[in-house]
């Protein structure tokens, strides 16, 4: 890197404090950045330090839109941030989104990628070539044509990313962008950022995953309780003592240093039995003949790459789609579409789609009106959600939200549960306790499905692997002196 104070400023926090509408206490404090041209720049740190406030910041929408209260001052590119209004910062600043969903406006790949390029105005000579090389980027050939919304939340992340591309910002800002895709899916993500920062784009990405950016990374900025503790750079954080790592509660820079923490479980009672499943989406086949078993005590890590069918597998098994062919035996029964919800809960990767609630505590009531509400804080307390309990759903952060979800499954207590990413939006302290509590609540023979593209979460959870190799074609397999295969399948693409 040249030296920073021969680079321009692009991006500078000078004593930034935000609180959100209707929250007791400031979200970010007392944040001081300066952010120089054609840097990259990560900012990690458990769920809800403020990481995602910062994006927001950056990009107009925690004023504009969440309509927040924000004292110090934000300069972008030379001026005042408040100088700009909302579409003239979307324009310099592209932003992918945790939930890439909440940032469409077409049904079609290639009209939501040109839908910015559009809206600024741009030539249909210059936007076909633009939306052409934003696929490429993406690997995105197979997208082509298809409808977005019965895509995977991979898939869908790729489209956004694609979207932005597009329109060719200064800066960028991603929100957790590797949290739904898949291993190989992270590594050409990681090969786009890296053309990026070499394209001179000033790059701002707030994340849990470390492992694929301390190649990219010029600085780290660490967070807690809203503010900025400590710097690092890539050789400060790969040369951290693991005590220190776990103690401050952040993810694995490195996947080498991974180490097994299978729970021993043999074959036993068969809970679930899947044969010859079949199913497809208007005219595209998504898997057929797919069979296999799960045992009381199971925790099986379902992977494959993104679209393969693994949410559709698990909304089959739970009752909200049909399957075209096949049977499901729950306890060696068949069981129908109807009664499925009676044996197995799904937690979805998007939690916004199952939190009803106007609080935390009040989204447990809902799922379990005989409760006591020190039934309810222990609950809470167990998912590190306790201080929480009177704040509404919508503004926990990801991993609160997760972790919310979470919880109401208990109450609701089915044979099988079902988890989609359930490490989504997940710092390691909050990675733990849910890999502990999976593991105990596997001792009591639940089984357990968790659909994952995480590696470093599947190692310290999981007993036996669900592997779709492609739509036709699935293998289980111990995970005991398996690791190596593991990452192998969750490398494929």
């Amino acid at each position: 890197m040249e030296n920073d104070k021969a680079r321009r400023s692009v991006i500078r926090f000078e004593n930034v404090s935000f609180q959100y509408p209707g929250a007791k206490t400031e979200s970010i404090c007392h944040i001081n950045m300066d952010v120089k041209a054609g840097e990259f720049l990560v900012l990690t740190g458990g769920s809800g330090c403020g990481k995602t406030t910062i994006t927001r910041l950056i990009n107009g929408l925690a004023e504009q839109f969440y309509e927040g209260t924000c004292d110090g001052s934000i300069t972008l590119l030379g001026h005042d941030i408040s100088e700009y209004p909302l579409h003239e910062i979307g324009k310099k600043v592209g932003s992918i989104f945790q939930d890439p969903k909440s940032q469409f406006f077409a049904s079609i790949t290639e009209d939501e990628i040109a839908f910015g390029c559009e809206n600024y105005g741009i030539s249909y000579e210059e936007l076909d070539e633009r939306v052409s090389n934003a696929i490429k980027r993406i690997n995105g050939d197979t997208l082509r044509g298809k409808e977005i919304y019965p895509m995977s939340s991979g898939e869908k992340q790729k489209i956004a990313i694609a979207s932005v591309n597009a329109v060719d910002p200064e800066i960028y800002v991603f929100d957790e962008p590797s949290a739904n895709l898949d291993m190989y899916s992270v590594e050409a993500l990681k090969k786009l950022m890296r053309e990026l920062k070499e394209e001179g784009h000033t790059i701002v990405v707030a994340e849990h995953r470390l492992y694929y950016l301390t190649e990219l990374a010029d600085r780290f900025l660490y967070m807690e309780n809203g503010s900025i503790k400590e710097e690092w750079t890539a050789w400060d954080l790969l040369s951290m003592s693991e005590t220190k790592r776990q103690v401050i509660g952040i993810r694995a820079p490195d996947l080498r240093i991974i180490e097994e923490d299978i729970p021993s479980a043999e074959e036993g009672v068969v809970t679930l039995d899947v044969k010859r499943l079949t199913f497809s989406y208007h005219k595209h086949q998504v898997f057929h003949d797919v069979s296999f078993q799960a045992f009381a005590g199971d925790l099986m890590a379902v992977v494959g790459p993104n679209g393969i069918g693994k949410t559709t597998l698990s909304n089959i098994l739970c009752g909200m789609q049909k399957e075209k062919a096949g049977q499901i035996l729950y306890n060696g029964r068949e069981v129908s579409k109807r009664k499925r919800k009676d044996f197995a809960y799904f937690v979805m990767q998007n939690t916004d789609c199952q939190l009803f609630g106007d609080s935390v505590e009040e989204e447990l009531f809902l799922n379990g009106k005989g409760s006591t509400q020190e039934q309810r804080e222990e609950m809470l307390k167990l998912y590190g959600l306790l201080e929480w309990k009177e704040r509404h759903p919508a503004t926990l952060s990801g991993g609160q939200k997760q972790r919310l979800t979470l919880a109401v499954s208990d109450w609701i207590n089915t044979p099988v549960l079902i988890l989609d990413e359930p490490t989504s939006g997940l710092d390691l302290k909050n990675m733990m306790k849910i890999s502990e509590h999976l593991k105990t609540l596997a001792e009591k023979g639940k089984t357990i499905l968790i659909i994952t593209h995480d590696y470093e979460f599947a190692a310290m959870t999981c007993n036996r692997v669900l592997h779709f190799v492609d739509e036709g074609h699935v293998e289980t397999f111990s995970l005991r002196g398996n690791l190596p295969r593991l990452y192998s399948c969750l490398m494929c693409q």
